[in-house]
């Protein structure tokens, strides 16, 4: 079952020099949704499985994913909103298929990479 957005525009707050973005889910995560999140959320690309950074946060049993960062100023907000949702919607679809392979019965420590 594919990790889906609500809606792929994402509620923004503007504090100070952050940016708080929030979007909402068709589901809440529950513990294999939410490793399979994880998990893919700190991927480099699809050849580096090492570890990277990542602005996203997100919760078992809650509809949302969150981000805060930093932004240089109003201008900018709309371009952040969209570089976000895109690297968002990509890790979603990653996250999806290692999903579907776990659902498949496969061990989670097995899954290959998307």
């Amino acid at each position: 079952m594919a990790i889906n957005l609500n809606e792929e525009k994402p509620e923004v707050q503007q504090k100070g020099s952050r940016a708080n973005f929030r979007w909402t889910l068709s589901e809440p995560w529950d513990e294999r949704r939410l490793a399979a999140f994880l998990m893919t959320k700190h991927r480099r690309n699809d050849q580096d499985w090492t570890r990277r950074t990542s602005p996203f946060y997100a919760s078992l049993g809650k509809t949302a994913i969150e981000c805060s960062v930093p932004f240089a100023g109003p201008n900018s907000l709309a371009e952040l909103e969209s570089v976000l949702t895109t690297e968002l919607k990509g890790i979603l679809a990653g996250a999806s298929r290692v999903h579907d392979e776990m659902i498949r019965g496969k061990d989670w420590r097995k899954v290959t990479p998307p």
